[in-house]
């Protein structure tokens, strides 16, 4: 009896993230000149709906940003699993909103108290409610608010950078990018054995590296102004 050929594991690749740059500039260079052409033709328009024209203007970059992660992520048997992704169970909201709770609880205890030690005892009002309630489209601006802040952004930037940047950089190729991040960001002032273990890093995928930092005393020995004082 034959046996079925093992499954390969998935795996990313580098050209993976071509298509959510290539999306996320391509929705930004729309939206700019959407506004530039809007702005040009209806100016006092522009104005008085600014907020609404800004959240728009956002939810449409992530909806490219996330559109290119579709794209990256379609040769996948399961993208969704690859990513970690499952619909939430009744006690992962029961958690969350037995988190909200304390959280709100404790922004009032420290807006009252920052009120009465900083501003007499006066709380300092907010614009919720002019820019909520008595604005005349209010709940729409606070409903794509919320779309934007807690749906769009969160969903599109932990696949990106946790589901597949993240990965990139673990695999072992990865270690050669933060060898070459290290040395643009340092120079030359990288220490030697730093520079040692990183290379090894590269060579050496299963072994974990401890970057140590450069005692004080030691950058006060290299600094020219201590050596000429």
């Amino acid at each position: 009896m034959l046996e079925a050929p093992p499954v390969a594991e998935q795996r990313l690749r580098w050209l993976d993230l071509i298509p959510v740059l290539a999306f996320t500039v391509l929705g930004i260079i729309l939206v700019f000149l959407f506004l530039v052409a809007l702005a040009r033709l209806d100016r006092p328009f522009v104005h008085a709906n600014s907020e609404t024209i800004a959240l728009s203007s956002t939810l449409f970059i992530y909806l490219a940003f996330g559109a290119g992660i579709a794209v990256a992520l379609r040769r996948l048997r399961a993208p969704l699993q690859f990513l970690g992704l499952r619909w939430p169970t009744p006690s992962d909201i029961g958690r969350t909103l037995g988190l909200i709770v304390p959280w709100y609880v404790g922004y009032a205890i420290v807006s009252a108290l920052s009120a009465v030690l900083l501003n007499g005892g006066r709380l300092v009002p907010g614009n919720a409610r002019q820019l909520f309630v008595q604005h005349p489209h209010g709940l729409g601006i606070l409903a794509l608010a919320l779309l934007v802040t807690a749906v769009a952004a969160p969903l599109c930037e932990e696949a990106f950078f946790r589901g597949m940047l993240f990965r990139l950089l673990r695999a072992p190729g990865g270690r050669l990018v933060l060898l070459v991040q290290v040395y643009l960001r340092n120079g030359m002032g990288v220490r030697p054995e730093v520079r040692l273990r990183l290379e090894r890093a590269v060579h050496r995928p299963g072994r974990r590296v401890e970057l140590a930092h450069r005692p004080q005393a030691e950058d006060q020995l290299h600094c020219p102004q201590h050596a000429a004082g």
